[in-house]
């Protein structure tokens, strides 16, 4: 329409995940799904192999798309049976 201005398209600014995974974990996408196993990683992306039914899927996702189901289950396993959470260690304060 003549007279109105335009504006620049936006651009989403990357979105920043400290989550890294490795062949092994167990993920689940953070949408909802069922577990997927990482098979292999690229750069930031995950490569995971899932059953549904009796049929193997495969496919490959962003990192920031996934979440770490394993760590969740072995916090939660530890917590069960009343294993304390590890926790960073504290630094002592230096007396003067």
């Amino acid at each position: 329409m003549p007279g109105l201005p335009r504006s620049a398209p936006r651009e989403n600014p990357p979105v920043q995940h400290d989550e890294q995974f490795e062949a092994g974990d167990v993920v689940r996408l953070r949408s909802g799904g069922p577990p997927m196993v990482v098979r292999a990683v690229s750069g930031d992306s995950a490569y995971c192999q899932w059953y549904a039914g009796i049929g193997l899927h495969q496919g490959t996702f962003l990192f920031s798309s996934l979440s770490d189901i394993s760590r969740e289950r072995r916090a939660a396993q530890r917590a069960s049976q009343g294993i304390p959470t590890q926790s960073p260690p504290q630094e002592s304060a230096a007396s003067p």
